[in-house]
């Protein structure tokens, strides 16, 4: 997902850190590697922090869901930076799914909804919230 310039990506037989080499690694993974910190659905990032908010990069995997949480947090809004994925809300046994547009900001409301994104393939997601 992300470009790297060769000067700065070792060369496919260079070993990085002395580590040896796996044939059995999915060069994905690197997409997931720091600065993110890996979870289950991928990997995240927080690259820009204040007493006020918090913003987040997320990288999910193709075929994962992540719940979007509001708990301790108000004025939350994401945003499809790459990929494609859907935004399910529940309300009781309703859901509605729609998909998410690039660039196009959605805010996570505060109440009874619950959020899940559903990733169709590999997405980027940026967030960002303030402290409850």
């Amino acid at each position: 997902m992300e470009h790297k310039d060769r000067a700065e990506a070792p060369e496919d037989d260079e070993r990085v850190d002395g580590a040896a080499d796996d044939a059995s690694a999915d060069p994905r993974d690197e997409d997931y590697g720091p600065p993110f910190e890996a979870r289950s659905f991928g990997g995240e990032f927080v690259w820009a922090q204040a007493a006020g908010f918090t913003a987040k990069v997320l990288r999910v995997r193709a075929g994962q869901t992540v719940a979007i949480s509001t708990r301790g947090r108000s004025d939350m809004v994401v945003m499809l930076t790459g990929g494609r994925a859907l935004l399910e809300t529940r309300v009781d046994s309703n859901v509605e799914r729609v998909e998410l547009l690039p660039a196009a900001p959605v805010p996570i409301l505060e109440g009874e909804q619950a959020y899940r994104l559903v990733a169709v393939t590999d997405v980027e997601l940026f967030t960002i919230y303030a402290p409850r």
